[in-house]
Parts: structure tokens; sequence; C-alpha cells
């Protein structure tokens, strides 16, 4: 009997453990980088920039899917992004289905944008000048 009522409570809390940590994220993508004026660009389909974004500049990722309790990260080289603000997505049905955060960079040389969330890279193909 108190093998079962331990096996029990073992078991009640490795579930809840891992429905804790879950996430339904289908995929994170850079969609554009700006600068301090507003110039930018859209980097959705492309390897590289084409204007040079040293100093500070912003970046917008899309997050389709649910991710709970976990902000992303967001690279470029060294430089951590500050979440800045962000903007819901909604398909035909008013159901929401992603979100499009912006961040902030501070003292950005170059490098290559990297998307992480709970510590597994979603982008890290778009190299910045």
């Amino acid at each position: 009997m108190k093998k079962l009522i331990f096996f029990k409570v073992i078991l009640l809390c490795l579930s809840l453990n891992l429905y804790a940590s879950s996430t339904n994220i289908k995929n994170a993508h850079a969609i554009g980088i700006f600068d301090e004026n507003g110039n930018g660009e859209n980097v959705q389909h492309t390897r590289k920039t084409k204007a040079d974004y040293n100093g500070t500049c912003f970046t917008k990722i899309v997050v389709i899917g649910k991710f709970y309790h976990t902000k992303p990260e967001v690279y470029i080289g060294n430089s951590k992004g500050y979440f800045q603000k962000s903007k819901s997505i909604y398909n035909k049905r008013k159901i929401k289905i992603g979100e499009v955060l912006t961040y902030q960079h501070f003292n950005v040389s170059s490098g290559y944008i990297n998307v992480k969330i709970d510590n597994k890279t979603y982008d890290f193909k778009v190299f910045v000048k």
C-alpha cells in the first residue's frame, strides 16, 4: 500500500513538472532589423543585411504558438536584446496564433541574429554587418 501511494506521488510530481515547462511553439523567426532612425529592412529571406547596424538597433521577431512563461532571447553577435514591446497576431476567426516581439540591442558590431527559447535555437541564419 505504501509503495502504491509513493508511486502515485512521484507520478503526480513528474506530470506537473512536465506540464509546467511545456511550450507549444511552432516556429520563431527574425523578420526585421531597424536602426534608431527607423530605417530598416526585411530579413525574412536573406542571409546578410544590406546596411550596417553598428551601435543601437532594434529587431522584430515573430513567434507562432504559445510560449507561456518564457520569453525568447535574441542576440546579435554578443549583444543581447532587451524586450521592448509585443503585438499579438490573430487569425481570421480572431484566435491568437502568435506574437510579434520587438527587442532593442546596444553596442552591436556584427554577428548573426540568434533567436532562442528555452535554450533551443529557432533562427540563426541572418548575418548583420
